[in-house]
């Protein structure tokens, strides 16, 4: 996930990554480098995609929703999209990339979809279709006294990570006590060494990096000074502009996960907090 497309996207792990694509068989929920669908497969969907009988999917190292840096191809998205290619009879073929790169693959032709946690915006509805909504990408506050309003980072030196839809409204509030970082990584380390007070961060993110230290991860309080604590973004999957089988067989799984509960152990699989899960209505920013 130019410009326009970094900017929108949700950040907790930045690498660019180039590793050669991973082939994993699909339809048996084998997780090996088989190359196989069973014979006796029946898909959901009858699914268009770039390459016959395989989704390729453009996946940012955005731990923990996609992995492909290990070697191992997971997350929480990683592991939906395995679900969806299984349901509809497709092998995966992952392609590592950026999230500047995530966008244009997809536009491109050269992946069907893409995934690192990427926001339902207008601005990328025009080049990309957009499937509903998964998740919410809130706010979280990182501190060790377990800050939770905006009131309380007065004073205070504020890290956050380029990229996020709240970074803009953070300067401007904060000014010259912001320091915005590449990723959140280096923003971590300055916040153990005491270089910053308090870190922004995608809350459900800043769980999982911060789970093994002092410090204490809250959301952050509705305040208009920094938009999206009322009106989170809505995570969804960017698929190729004008494919409606694929809109529509994305559309009917995320469905059928919030109605079984796939969604819920995914995210508990992977420490994430389930009441993001509360999209409401599908809407862009």
């Amino acid at each position: 996930m130019s410009q326009p497309f970094r900017t929108l996207s949700r950040r907790v792990i930045v690498l660019t990554i180039t590793a050669a694509s991973l082939s994993l068989a699909a339809c048996g929920g084998s997780s090996d480098n088989s190359t196989a669908v069973a014979d006796d497969c029946m898909p959901m969907h009858d699914v268009e995609t770039v390459e016959e009988g395989t989704l390729s999917i453009a996946a940012v190292d955005f731990f923990p929703v996609s992995v492909t840096s290990d070697g191992e191809f997971r997350g929480t998205e990683a592991d939906l999209m395995k679900k969806f290619a299984a349901q509809n009879c497709l092998l995966v073929n992952v392609i590592p990339v950026d999230f500047a790169g995530a966008i244009p693959a997809v536009d491109s032709g050269r992946a069907d979809v893409a995934i690192g946690g990427f926001y339902r915006t207008a601005e990328r509805n025009k080049v990309v279709g957009l499937s509903d909504p998964i998740y919410l990408d809130r706010l979280g506050i990182i501190s060790k006294e377990g800050l939770t309003t905006v009131d309380s980072l007065e004073g205070k030196k504020i890290g956050t990570v380029d990229g996020y839809l709240w970074t803009p409204d953070a300067k401007e509030s904060f000014g010259s006590d912001v320091t915005v970082y590449p990723s959140n990584i280096e923003m971590k380390a300055d916040l153990e060494n005491g270089r910053i007070d308090v870190a922004l961060d995608s809350y459900g993110g800043a769980l999982f990096l911060f789970k093994d230290s002092d410090f204490t991860v809250e959301v952050l309080a509705a305040d208009e000074r920094i938009a999206t604590t009322n009106e989170p973004a809505q995570i969804g999957f960017p698929f190729t502009l004008g494919n409606n089988s694929l809109g529509t067989a994305l559309n009917d799984s995320i469905g059928g996960w919030q109605k079984d509960e796939t969604l819920v152990d995914t995210l508990v699989e992977y420490g994430m907090p389930t009441d993001i899960l509360e999209v409401g209505e599908p809407r862009l920013l």
